[in-house]
């Protein structure tokens, strides 16, 4: 197929921005002969171009090491190079995923519902996540260490807090929920604690042998001065105002223990 010079020009000059068949009918190719041409020429399209060359900001980098900590994913499909982002939150925290998505809004989300309600996001693929990929999943599973660690700032710990943490009102102290990672993590992230804030919260282990035999789930336990030191870093960011039960601001109590319906915690490690 013959491609005249106006032809060329046209399609270097209009493919970035026009969609596809609007142009096709425009020089008299087929949308698929356009893809082809382009790629040949080395023409992109300017939302190529974007998630080739996007770069984080420093925000935007606390809001994923931190939500990867918590409830986010990240992956590669088998049809991308690059990688995006995965999440979900039930209706009560609607209002916080919608935060998150704000402070991530250049990733370009979209939102789905499932038949159960429960709100799923997930960001267009970009070049710069995949050294996100890298560093979590290297193991070919999420894992983490302590220069995944590192990268925190008080404001990463915070959204990972209100991912997987809980306060709990009566005994006035917080957890961290961490059952996703090892025992050899949990130690990894007690140390870091230790050094980073000098808090250091215990180790312990939810078991319910009746209904999940030889299971466990893990999280970190902090005493209430070390709770209060760690809520008071906290409260000196703005959250959305249904998170505030997580810092001890309403009257709402929410205990993980009594959600699971676990029977039984254990202490690991103090």
């Amino acid at each position: 197929m013959v491609w005249s010079k106006e032809h060329i020009v046209c399609l270097e000059q209009n493919f970035p921005t026009l969609p596809d068949k609007e142009l096709a009918g425009t020089i008299g190719k087929s949308p698929n002969a356009l893809r082809i041409k382009a790629s040949r020429l080395g023409v992109n399209k300017e939302i190529t171009s974007i998630r080739r060359e996007l770069e984080l900001t420093p925000i935007e980098r606390q809001v994923i090491v931190g939500g990867l900590l918590g409830d986010l994913s990240c992956r590669i499909s088998a049809t991308s190079i690059y990688a995006r982002l995965e999440g979900g939150h039930c209706e009560r925290q609607k209002e916080y995923m919608f935060w998150k998505i704000n402070l991530l809004q250049r990733l370009m989300f979209n939102v789905g519902r499932t038949s159960l309600g429960a709100y799923l996001y997930q960001s267009r693929n970009f070049k710069a996540l995949n050294e996100y990929y890298t560093l979590f999943y290297s193991k070919g599973y999420k894992s983490i260490n302590r220069d995944i660690l590192n990268l925190l700032d008080d404001f990463g710990l915070l959204i990972w807090y209100l991912d997987d943490g809980s306060y709990h009102k009566r005994d006035r102290n917080i957890r961290l929920h961490t059952n996703g990672f090892t025992f050899g993590e949990q130690l990894i992230i007690k140390e870091w604690f230790k050094e980073k804030y000098n808090v250091e919260p215990s180790i312990y282990k939810n078991t319910d042998n009746k209904r999940y035999p030889n299971k466990g789930w893990y999280y970190l336990y902090f005493k209430v001065r070390d709770s209060e030191k760690l809520l008071d870093l906290f409260r000196k960011f703005s959250v959305p105002d249904c998170m505030n039960y997580k810092l001890g601001k309403t009257n709402i109590t929410l205990h993980y223990l009594n959600e699971t319906g676990i029977e039984t915690s254990q202490l690991i490690s103090g």
